[in-house]
């Protein structure tokens, strides 16, 4: 009978025994010791060209990564090089659409013949639609939409990348979710369900892939003021963190390496609906019945916000590196 191969848990010996440390240094000295973390190491950011991703994009580059930014608008991703070029950064731009499986495993391809190793991957891109299941049954490309840039996109992009992320001797992967996986509000079954799966994956490959030193990251955003809620009108009333805090958030994720990043909020959610369910379900229905449906929804356009840039992608990028 063959024997089986000794199992190999240093990879996880060494990560607990730093993992206290690492928690406060992210709370005493999270600046410092993001330096410490990513100076002279490599980051690969999608969705960098606006909100959440540029604003960590300027982050990382002031303290020391080489940031490698993608995005589907060339325009405006010259716009953030140029902004961490003048601030003496070193930053390489891929125009791509990484909901397009051709383009994302041509940008892939690109960043792994360029660049000998990734040391953080941030799966940062994303798309939201708010809309209630009956208002959809006409419109099953909302839910193909969502999933394949939130999830397929995201994991084609890691998938590529893991052959050399192993052999390089590891690398730390955080994938950027939503603290509506935990609260479950109503008419984001399209973004949920994309996020969702995007969660289920991650936490399998961690299982899988620990002992390579690979570790992944989950990050829980609330609300966000970004150009990606300016299309739903009500959420110009509603508290939302600035992309600064979200950002926050992400750099605790890379000092730390722990498995998810949320607010106490999102534990208390998950166990009202572990243990109240009936009772969680009737107050996010009533919250669903009182509140008005967006605009988008109805079927009526608004007016493009003024953040948002057209898409541009051009078959070669520009390529920006200092």
């Amino acid at each position: 009978m063959a024997r089986l191969p000794l199992p190999n848990l240093l990879p996880y010996a060494t990560e607990l025994a730093g993992a206290a440390l690492r928690r406060a240094d992210a709370a005493l000295f999270p600046r410092f010791h993001l330096r410490q973390r990513i100076n002279g190491r490599t980051v690969l950011i999608t969705g960098a060209s606006t909100g959440i991703g540029e604003v960590l994009a300027y982050r990382l580059a002031q303290a020391g990564a080489q940031v490698l930014l993608t995005a589907r608008s060339t325009e405006k991703l010259e716009q953030v090089a140029a902004r961490i070029e003048q601030q003496g950064g070193r930053v390489t731009i891929y125009p791509c659409d990484i909901a397009n499986p051709e383009d994302c495993d041509r940008m892939a391809a690109e960043v792994l013949a360029e660049h000998p190793r990734i040391d953080v991957l941030v799966n940062n891109a994303g798309r939201s639609i708010r809309r209630p299941v009956l208002r959809s049954l006409n419109r099953f490309h909302d839910f193909e939409r969502t999933m394949q840039l939130n999830y397929f996109g995201a994991i084609r992009l890691t998938m590529a990348l893991l052959p050399r992320l192993i052999d390089q001797g590891g690398a730390h992967v955080i994938n950027i979710s939503t603290l509506g996986m935990q609260t479950i509000p109503a008419r984001f079954a399209a973004y949920l369900a994309s996020k969702g799966a995007l969660e289920m994956w991650t936490q399998a490959a961690a299982n899988e892939l620990g002992h390579k030193r690979i570790r992944f990251s989950l990050v829980n955003f609330p609300l966000v003021r970004t150009p990606m809620i300016a299309p739903t009108e009500i959420y110009r009333y509603t508290p939302a963190i600035s992309p600064e805090q979200a950002v926050d958030q992400i750099c605790r994720a890379i000092i730390t390496r722990q498995k998810r990043v949320a607010s106490p909020l999102a534990y208390v959610a998950l166990g009202a609906h572990m243990f109240l369910p009936t009772l969680s379900e009737a107050l996010v229905n009533l919250g669903y019945q009182l509140t008005p449906e967006s605009a988008a929804a109805r079927g009526k356009t608004l007016p493009a916000p003024q953040e948002q840039h057209p898409d541009n992608v051009r078959p070669l990028r520009r390529r920006r590196q200092r």
